[in-house]
């Protein structure tokens, strides 16, 4: 992965994240009437939360970040 994206776009470097639901949210999202409302503000939630931990850890509002989903 690194040598593509070095090959692809130079002096930018990638790192990927996993962030896995947690399993006591599981069930009851699951089980839950409204599943897209609760995801779809989960994973905002958590997309808000790595940018925020990414800005701080470079100091820099610069850094951009795309968000792949799984469920």
């Amino acid at each position: 992965m690194v040598k593509n994206g070095v090959r692809l776009f130079l002096r930018v470097s990638y790192q990927q994240f996993i962030l896995i639901f947690p399993e006591q949210l599981r069930i009851p999202f699951h089980n839950h009437s409204n599943k897209k409302c609760l995801y779809s503000g989960f994973m905002v939630l958590a997309e808000a939360c790595l940018l925020e931990l990414i800005q701080a850890h470079f100091k820099t509002d610069a850094c951009e970040i795309t968000v792949s989903v799984f469920i």
